[in-house]
């Protein structure tokens, strides 16, 4: 009875204030003050007379009435902002209203008037949890329910389990991750978890880490442990398929349930080196992974296939993907964190490609992505909550998930699947970071024989590579270890600090001492001791390792093939990942040297068949010298007496010209379809097609979609030329769809056509055929979108519109340095990562006398290569000294 008495004196005083200042101020200023509008317009006199008189009583009255209004005004918007949040259930404005006076005295008022209202209940239901997870108001809580927006839930998920989580007014994510991960600082690694995520039960997206708003699902680092009083949305699920371990020679008693989960989240369990390696939280039942499919190469549909490879969804050949991660082939798996690193690597392999071809079309032949890379970027692409840096438009990887620091000490990993464990720890650990998080960017020490007990017997070096360091021995991997330790512990003296995580804090300008992981086979007796001390003085000094073997100083997890794991011995601070990535020795190895390639920008230093190389098909259409002699040459005007052929421009934006004949619109997969067979000038199967541009579809579908849009091209084609549509345009021969080079004109066919004869023209001819090639590539190849396949591609283009503006500048710069100069300038906005444009510009700019056009090219070349983490080469500083020097000398 009193605590309805109380919450009915609190309604009636709140309304009765707010009634008294959005009512009675108004009336009080008319009454006492008069209307604040004029009833006319003042005239010029008027103004005049107000400008140059005394300052009156009445004009200070005035003044102050203006003032209150303008109060009561902005006092009103805030009160209207505050019911309407209480309606809707869901805040939009300022998650700070200590900031904002008005907005804090009105959220005081409504939230007071509204305690128990129907207006509360309405704003209740606008949350999609179920009324039972808001908490009923307590005596405990009464400033709080006085001073904050009432109360609603967001769900929190840690794993596959998900709780509930109490919005309040002025929440943000420091709290949640102090209260979950037990450290504030740690808010970062939750915003970059669900940055963008959209939430489409009640609307908004994640773009802001300081706004919460109720009924979000936010996920939470693997390694997060719910508060006592967390209440769980729905018991966690059982195990319906517990995964096959070996068997430990000490299990540990009533182990805690543990199971993978799909989130890039960062940890330290200490097991791993990096929380790419886990994907795992320690809180809920593994989930038994997904069976990788029986691989199907590209072909006609065989009539007797069965139902069950009709249900498989197109994908890589082998690969599969669910919401824990991506299963490369029976034996390999990654979890989705450790997959947006390798796609990250693989976004920057391109751009390192832009940036040292030179111009020869022989140099350095443009070839593409591994297949296992290749298989984890198209994933990483058509996952919805994370994120792919766009190659066109080069966003470096600073959104890719960071791995956590590395667990310090050593941890002894055997079973059938340690080996592959290992290796996905090396991948893992030389993925990370990225160049604008250079403390992030793990290193590896490890000795030359484990390294080619992981790797294979054919892999003896990865080359030079300043992130892995490759010791004779497990002694000089030691000792290696050891300077490192002396260094770090040298750089805390002088700070007067004992960790590296206060060496950040404090002085975060000093140089990157990024985490250390050793990975060595389990030493003999006599180094045995060494290691123990070595690991026990790299705790806060980033150091950990991996020993392959038991290892009696320290846990030892037993892994199996597909990476699950069970402790076999040691007491660890934390339980071990359910389940670890592994790779297999070739899979691993093409990640390396895709990895190596983005960070160093130097092309694969691995001569081996573990690392398939193939050439771009477009570009093997140029070089292959039996090409020319087998494919129809483009021509710009038909033949006398041909049909006229349609127009396919897939330079640009891509698009069919000269369509003059009504008929059927173009499909959007026609036009993706028209782009794929334009860059594969010798045809595609349709399973092949299928693959690409539908891969989400069952193989029976996907076959006919594609037969769909093939015959949607044609008919579109067929209205843009002359020729019968039946038998031409899109022609089928041999079980390959492609393009009828005699019924169809296509501009980068044309572009190749125009190159390949300026190759062996010279004089005038040569000049006019790059002239040619150098106005019809405007643009990059299909500008617009973003097709998962199409890099590769799009890459061999941009090079043959460099190498054509080179060519050009190079006839042009003796005669006519002016021109050179002006296409130089246009070719550099076209590729500005490219560093033959800037030495050759700088030729031009000596040229013309323009040493200030010298430096500038030389500033925005260092710019644009900072992109890549690169610099110019000390070719180009040189070069650019010598040209400067050389005019100041005049």
């Amino acid at each position: 009875m009193l605590s309805w008495v109380g919450r009915m004196l609190v309604r009636t005083t709140a309304g009765t204030a707010l009634l008294a200042v959005v009512g009675g101020i108004p009336a009080l200023l008319v009454i006492g003050v008069g209307w604040p509008l004029p009833r006319t317009l003042p005239d010029t006199d008027s103004l005049t007379t107000f400008i140059t008189g005394s300052v009156t009583d009445h004009m200070v009255l005035n003044a102050l009435a203006i003032a209150i209004w303008l109060a009561w005004a902005l006092f009103t918007q805030a009160v209207y902002a505050e019911l309407r949040d209480a309606v809707r259930g869901i805040r939009d404005g300022d998650t700070r209203p200590y900031l904002n006076p008005m907005r804090g005295a009105a959220a005081v008022l409504v939230s007071s008037i509204l305690l128990g209202t129907f207006l509360a209940g309405t704003a209740a239901t606008a949350n999609p949890l179920p009324a039972a997870a808001n908490p009923a108001p307590t005596a405990a809580r009464p400033a709080a329910l006085l001073t904050q927006h009432l109360e609603f839930t967001a769900t929190v998920r840690v794993g596959d389990q998900d709780y509930f989580y109490v919005v309040q007014r002025g929440d943000n994510m420091s709290k949640i991750a102090k209260s979950w991960l037990g450290d504030a600082n740690r808010w970062h690694e939750i915003c970059q978890l669900n940055n963008h995520k959209h939430f489409p039960r009640v609307g908004g997206t994640l773009r802001d880490c300081n706004l919460i708003y109720p009924g979000w699902d936010l996920r939470l680092p693997t390694d997060a442990r719910p508060p006592t009083d967390a209440r769980p949305v729905t018991p966690p699920r059982p195990p319906s398929h517990p995964p096959t371990t070996t068997t430990p020679a000490s299990p540990p008693a009533n182990p805690a349930p543990i199971t993978a989960t799909p989130a890039p989240a960062p940890s330290t369990a200490v097991t791993t080196p990096t929380s790419g390696l886990t994907g795992v939280s320690a809180s809920t039942p593994p989930a038994e992974p997904s069976p990788a499919p029986a691989s199907h190469q590209p072909a006609s549909p065989s009539p007797s296939a069965s139902d069950d490879e009709d249900a498989t969804a197109h994908a890589s050949p082998g690969v599969t993907s669910d919401e824990h991660g991506v299963q490369l082939s029976p034996l390999s798996w990654l979890p989705w964190s450790l997959a947006a690193l390798i796609s990250a690597a693989a976004a920057l392999v391109w751009l390192q490609r832009r940036r040292r071809y030179t111009g020869e079309s022989d140099d350095d032949p443009p070839t593409e992505l591994p297949p296992p890379v290749a298989a984890v970027r198209r994933a990483v692409i058509r996952h919805p909550d994370l994120p792919h840096p766009d190659i066109t438009a080069v966003d470096p990887p600073t959104s890719v998930p960071d791995l956590a620091a590395l667990p310090p000490g050593g941890t002894g990993i055997v079973g059938d699947g340690a080996h592959a464990a290992a290796r996905a720890a090396l991948v893992a650990v030389l993925a990370s970071g990225s160049p604008q998080q250079p403390d992030m960017r793990g290193e590896v020490v490890i000795d030359a024989a484990t390294l080619a007990t992981l790797l294979g017997p054919d892999v003896v070096t990865l080359g030079p590579w300043p992130r892995l360091h490759v010791a004779d021995n497990i002694d000089d991997a030691l000792t290696t270890i050891d300077a490192l330790l002396l260094h770090r512990s040298r750089i805390l003296d002088e700070h007067a600090l004992t960790d590296l995580d206060e060496l950040r804090q404090a002085a975060p300008d000093e140089e990157a001492l990024p985490q250390v992981l050793l990975i060595i086979e389990t030493p003999p007796a006599g180094a045995r001791m060494r290691t123990k001390v070595a690991l026990a003085l790299g705790e806060g000094l980033g150091l950990s390792a991996l020993l392959l073997g038991d290892w009696a100083h320290g846990p030892t997890v037993t892994i199996t093939p597909d990476g699950h794991t069970a402790l076999v011995s040691g007491q660890p601070a934390k339980p071990p990942p359910a389940r670890m990535p592994v790779l297999e020795p070739a899979v691993a190895t093409q990640i390396l040297t895709t990895l190596r390639e983005a960070q160093t920008g130097e092309p694969p230093a691995i001569a081996s068949p573990v690392v398939e190389v193939t050439v771009v098909p477009l570009h093997a259409s140029r070089t292959d010298p039996s090409a020319a002699d087998t494919e129809p040459a483009s021509q710009p005007m038909p033949a006398p007496g041909r049909p006229e052929r349609a127009r396919l421009r897939v330079l640009g934006p891509p698009r069919i010209e000269g369509i003059t004949a009504d008929g059927r619109p173009l499909r959007t997969k026609a036009i993706e379809l028209a782009v794929y067979l334009a860059v594969h000038p010798n045809g595609a199967a349709t399973r092949e097609i299928g693959e690409y541009l539908e891969p989400d579809a069952r193989i029976s579908q996907a076959d006919q979609r594609v037969h769909t849009n093939a015959s949607n091209l044609r008919h579109v084609l067929g209205r843009a030329g002359t020729a019968d549509p039946k038998d031409n345009y899109v022609i089928k021969t041999a079980g390959r769809y492609r393009l009828d080079p005699a019924t169809v004109d296509v501009d980068v066919w044309t572009l190749r056509d125009l190159l390949r004869k300026a190759t062996i023209a010279s004089g005038p001819d040569r000049r006019e055929l790059l002239t040619a090639a150098c106005d019809l590539y405007t643009g990059p190849l299909a500008e617009g979108h973003k097709y998962d396949w199409l890099e590769p591609h799009r890459e061999t283009v941009r090079r043959w519109g460099t190498e054509s503006r080179l060519q050009l500048a190079d006839d042009l710069l003796d005669s006519d340095p002016h021109a050179a100069s002006s296409l130089l300038d246009k070719a550099i906005g076209m590729d500005r990562y490219n560093e033959a444009l800037y030495v050759k510009a700088m030729h031009a700019r000596h040229a013309l006398g323009d040493a200030d056009g010298i430096r500038t090219l030389l500033r925005a070349l260092t710019k644009a290569l900072a992109d890549a983490d690169a610099e110019p080469q000390e070719e180009t500083l040189t070069l650019a000294n010598q040209l400067r020097n050389s005019l100041d000398d005049k």
